[in-house]
């Protein structure tokens, strides 16, 4: 941040608004006054190219320009190369997480998280009134009177680095440098070395000497790399031995970076810094796939939970509402409504059961019940549900074929997928226009469905990917994802084609039930 007096600017950048406005809102509790937001990367680009911003905090998957591509972007722009940017993920991806920390990432904010947990992410890229070290964007701000507004200068921070050297003036040089910044622990051979790496607070880095008597850097660094308990910690070799040789043995012993002396200090600084910052990303994320490790251990329990716990008072609501709907001292409008809260009650409990099947369905592990599925009787039921939402929003629902085709599969699982892509459909269609359902029967059952509106270019590849969504407001990115899970579980498929002129269609196929066809009675 540059030292003019201006509070800090930070940039939240989420397609999903509900998580904006919370990691707003949390930012506000902190003090931070100046907080802009944006919905995808390339509205955060705008923002970057014409304000001064101190911070980003960008999701990771959104439409448009995702997360790793926005700072892929403001790695390359030389005026907003030295911004931070802490990415916010719900994934524990280890390549995709890899692939981050190379193009720069300086934090990583995990999926769901606290007030502290990102007051904690923040400090950790803040030096306070300290010196900045690589990633700084130079000195603190100083407040104008009255002003409370935190300041911004990143580095990480509480940081604890190693230096093993046999000279002790050596020692004292390095400490001087880096004594601001970090705490220096020191070690004036090797068996030391290996010693403190193992005592716990273990150093973040250690800065290796070569030449010393007994053990070598190289050494020294080779039996860090062996040992479990010291393998993570990243090495750097700080030695007057420059030959091309001596930089391969190192980099060949396990160190992450070779630095020639007598050092520059803001090299020195720098290096060490952006190794500290990757090694912090890197036991998050770490921390965090062990968490995720455990609740799979955990997802048994859950699910036996969620279904008796949370499926037995709703089955209460359910009998209960559907009780009193059936005495007859009620009046009319009472009835209605305890038939819709019956109604409602029985669409929790689907909502329930779907949520489970499809995390089944994602690890492989659900089966499907064989059964005999009237798919016209399906879809009749889906396009009579929608016709009301249309109507509202003068869109016509057209559905008129009288065979009967027999599908493969489950009735249950049709009705969730029809219903999620017709659902897609006429919210796509534009004001005045047709949605016309049609079902066939060859080989396979045939479903298609029609709509004027167009796929947008930008989501097509990924349109029935995980969390895939464009300009819906409220979309989840879960329904066409769903659908085609739930296709492919029955043995069927989902495709589509999509153009200006001829608007969308959706096809979905599913495997025919033996003598799958019939007259309509």
């Amino acid at each position: 941040m540059n030292t003019r007096q201006k509070p800090t600017s930070i940039l939240v950048v989420d397609d999903f608004a509900p998580m904006r406005k919370t990691v707003r809102d949390n930012l506000k509790a902190m003090g931070y006054k100046d907080i802009i937001l944006a919905e995808n990367g390339v509205e955060a680009s705008k923002h970057l190219d014409t304000n001064a911003i101190d911070l980003v905090i960008s999701d990771w998957n959104m439409p448009k320009m995702d997360g790793l591509e926005l700072l892929r972007y403001i790695r390359s722009t030389p005026r907003l190369r030295a911004t931070p940017v802490m990415l916010v993920t719900a994934e524990g991806d280890r390549t995709a997480v890899t692939k981050a920390i190379q193009e720069g990432v300086n934090q990583f904010l995990i999926k769901p998280f606290t007030q502290a947990t990102l007051q904690e992410k923040i400090n950790r890229m803040s030096a306070g009134a300290a010196r900045g070290g690589a990633a700084s964007r130079g000195p603190p701000s100083p407040l104008r009177e009255g002003d409370h507004t935190p300041r911004i200068t990143f580095r990480p921070e509480g940081a604890s680095v190693l230096v093993v050297d046999d000279v002790a003036t050596n020692i004292d040089v390095i400490s001087g440098i880096l004594k601001d910044s970090y705490r220096v622990k020191a070690a004036t051979g090797g068996q030391k070395a290996l010693q403190i790496a193992k005592t716990s607070p273990q150093p973040d880095l250690i800065l290796l000497d070569v030449m010393m008597p007994e053990m070598d850097g190289f050494e020294v660094c080779r039996r860090l790399k062996q040992d479990a308990e010291t393998a993570h910690i990243p090495v750097i070799f700080l030695t007057a031995k420059a030959e091309a040789a001596d930089v391969t043995a190192g980099f060949e012993a396990g160190g992450v970076d070779y630095v020639i002396k007598p050092a520059e200090p803001a090299v020195l600084e720098a290096r060490v810094a952006t190794h500290i910052r990757l090694k912090q990303a890197r036991d998050d994320m770490r921390h965090h796939v062990d968490t995720m490790v455990e609740n799979a251990r955990l997802r048994e329990d859950v699910e036996r939970i969620t279904r008796h716990d949370l499926k037995n008072p709703v089955a209460a609501i359910i009998t209960t509402a559907d009780g009193l709907a059936q005495n007859p001292e009620q009046n009319h409008e009472t009835r209605e409504s305890l038939e819709t809260i019956r109604d409602s009650g029985y669409e929790i409990l689907g909502m329930i059961n779907r949520s489970l099947d499809l995390y089944k369905m994602e690890t492989g592990t659900y089966t499907v019940k064989d059964e005999r599925v009237d798919v016209v009787d399906v879809v009749n039921r889906v396009v009579k549900e929608s016709r009301g939402n249309a109507r509202s929003e003068d869109k016509t629902v057209v559905f008129d074929t009288t065979d009967r085709c027999f599908a493969r599969g489950e009735e249950t699982l049709c009705l969730s997928l029809v219903r999620n892509l017709l659902k897609n459909a006429v919210e796509a269609a534009p004001a005045g226009t047709e949605i016309r359902v049609e079902v066939a029967m060859k080989a396979e059952v045939m479903i298609r469905i029609h709509n004027q509106g167009v796929i947008p270019p930008a989501i097509r590849e990924t349109f029935f990917d995980k969390y895939a969504t464009a300009g819906k407001p409220g979309g989840t990115g879960l329904g066409t994802y769903s659908a085609r899970l739930m296709a492919q579980v029955q043995g069927g498929e989902i495709d589509f084609v999509s153009d200006k002129t001829s608007g969308t269609t959706l096809h979905v196929t599913l495997p025919a039930h033996p003598g799958g066809r019939a007259s309509a009675s």
